[in-house]
């Protein structure tokens, strides 16, 4: 129910809130869409790998059934060394 720029920016502050707390692996949840077509189904992914998050992501992929399938991804967050920070 959030425009594509509200999904962006909750998107951002989900990684944001999860890498300060020190999380490693997320599960983001897209869903589907019709017929396959999601619009965050699509976009998440090309967000992931554009600034402001693509220094933060290690890895991405597509969960597995039990977890939401085609409708979720695995993230896996760099630790901040592996960023160059402290």
């Amino acid at each position: 129910g959030l425009t594509m720029a509200r999904a962006h920016t909750r998107l951002v502050h989900f990684i944001e809130q999860a890498e300060a707390r020190q999380f490693r692996t997320l599960l983001i949840i897209t869903g589907k869409g019709r017929a396959g077509e999601g619009v965050l189904r699509r976009e998440v992914p090309v967000w992931l790998k554009q600034p402001p998050l693509a220094d933060r992501i290690l890895a991405l992929e597509q969960a597995t059934g039990q977890d939401g399938g085609g409708g979720a991804l695995y993230v896996r967050l760099r630790r901040r060394r592996e960023r160059g920070e402290k």
